[in-house]
């Protein structure tokens, strides 16, 4: 039973002082981005979530396809704006991801 306490005392250790940093600093973020993207435009908040998503998968850009689909009511002002805020919101916690 050692074996078997000493493996999870590794797992909740890691847990503790990896995992749970870096969720608490994507959530940070990502709340962020959300309150601040809600400052300049209304719009519904899973809408907003998948802005969010599509830029950060996207390397800080909001890809074109979404840009003349889903967002196509944004104007390249609001666009820029609210790239620059996700980007703005993620990078203050770049060091806790992978």
């Amino acid at each position: 039973m050692t074996s078997n306490a000493e493996f999870l005392y590794r797992c909740v250790k890691k847990t503790v002082e990896n995992d749970l940093p870096r969720e608490i600093a994507y959530l940070k973020s990502h709340d962020e981005a959300m309150n601040n993207i809600t400052e300049i435009i209304e719009m519904p908040d899973r809408l907003t979530q998948d802005l969010i998503i599509f830029i950060r998968q996207n390397k800080g850009k909001l890809p074109a396809k979404r840009r003349k689909k889903e967002f196509a009511k944004l104007t390249e002002t609001e666009v820029a704006q609210i790239e620059n805020i996700v980007n703005s919101a993620f990078e203050k916690r770049r060091e806790f991801e992978i």
